[in-house]
């Protein structure tokens, strides 16, 4: 039996994204070399560029060979599907952004607390902490500091902050830091218990996402099945393919269908995130 022309269109793009993979990967490791062999003159914005006009001259033959082979409208909807890449690349990189910082707040917190026990001020340790924390939370906590030191009242720069953030962790530690720079009764203990509940939070949240493993995983059949099965329709060649790629009635199944399929797997992947505890 012979291929169906979505199924060469689906090939030709899949060919050309792994060729421009290929090139960009291959880019990458000779200036990897270049700079190895001498810092100082590696052209790291040149590179950069190639590797860039090289992916997106394969993608776009890719796109080319499969408008040939099954028109527009099937090398729209594969187009979506690769453009969905990407944008869920930024927001993992958000989210693993916002668990690091999560991760450092309880060591930042206890570096806090030592330099309070000897002797400096909520201040002066906000910018001596932020200057050793990496990012992101160093530069915040730094920014903090100088931002009192400048004459703002820590109360406002802290409950800025808290509000910046929206999360249970940096409202809890900033409450702390308020009630110390009030009260400036042993401003360390408090500071060492926030830490301890922070710490506390992240180990259940560990557990909580170790438990819910085989939920993820189940989560990640049921949403990959339903395409799956509609790229073994295509491939086939059968009266449902037909049906789907060359009506406007299949279309629209075709739209509801993805549509259904990613919120029941956004709402899957929520309850079974297991962040918080």
């Amino acid at each position: 039996m012979s291929a169906s022309p979505p199924a060469l269109a689906a090939v030709a793009v899949v060919a050309a994204v792994a060729v421009g993979c290929s090139l960009d990967g291959a880019l990458a490791r000779r200036r990897v070399r270049r700079r190895l062999a001498d810092p100082a003159h590696a052209p790291a914005g040149r590179d950069g560029e190639r590797r860039r006009v090289a992916a997106v001259g394969a993608v776009a033959a890719g796109v080319g060979a499969a408008w040939a082979a099954a028109g527009p409208w099937a090398v729209g909807g594969l187009v979506a599907v690769a453009a969905a890449g990407p944008v869920r690349a930024a927001v993992r990189r958000r989210s693993a952004r916002g668990r690091q910082r999560r991760r450092q707040l309880p060591g930042a917190l206890d570096r806090l607390a030592a330099a309070l026990r000897t002797g400096s001020s909520l201040t002066t340790a906000l910018e001596e902490v932020g200057a050793t924390v990496e990012p992101p939370l160093g530069p915040e906590l730094a920014a903090l500091g100088a931002a009192s030191a400048r004459g703002r009242p820590l109360r406002d720069v802290l409950a800025e902050w808290a509000d910046a953030h929206d999360d249970p962790d940096t409202r809890l530690a900033a409450s702390a830091l308020v009630l110390a720079s009030v009260v400036g009764s042993a401003p360390a203990r408090a500071v060492d218990g926030v830490a301890a509940t922070v710490r506390e939070r992240l180990d259940l949240a560990d557990e909580r996402r170790a438990m819910a493993a085989q939920a993820r995983a189940s989560a990640l059949v049921l949403s990959a099945a339903p395409a799956l099965f509609a790229a073994v329709l295509v491939a086939a060649d059968t009266a449902a393919a037909r049906f789907l790629l060359s009506s406007p009635a299949g279309w629209a199944c075709l739209t509801l269908g993805v549509a259904l399929d990613a919120a029941g797997a956004w709402w899957m992947a929520r309850i079974t995130a297991g962040e918080r505890p």
